[in-house]
């Protein structure tokens, strides 16, 4: 299996708080090596989730809060 953007968007929670298993932790890097815009949005995500103070605070981001946000994000990713 190889990472698509979409696979990004679906793991990046998961990528920043350090709770991805090895193989797919070595297939998302693979990707966003290759990748400027998957390696922006990760950047951009950290980013805005160290401005908000909450990095390793979870209570802001409910589990409705984080579904609607994946599924807004997949929806701006295009298809690969």
């Amino acid at each position: 299996m190889t990472f698509i953007c979409k696979d990004v968007v679906e793991n990046i929670i998961d990528y920043i708080e350090a709770e991805l298993d090895a193989e797919t932790l070595r297939m998302l890097e693979e990707h966003v090596e290759e990748c400027p815009e998957c390696l922006e949005f990760i950047r951009t995500y950290r980013k805005m989730l160290e401005l908000s103070g909450r990095l390793k605070e979870r209570t802001f981001v409910t589990p409705d809060v984080r579904r609607r946000l994946i599924a807004l994000l997949k929806s701006k990713v295009r298809p690969e």
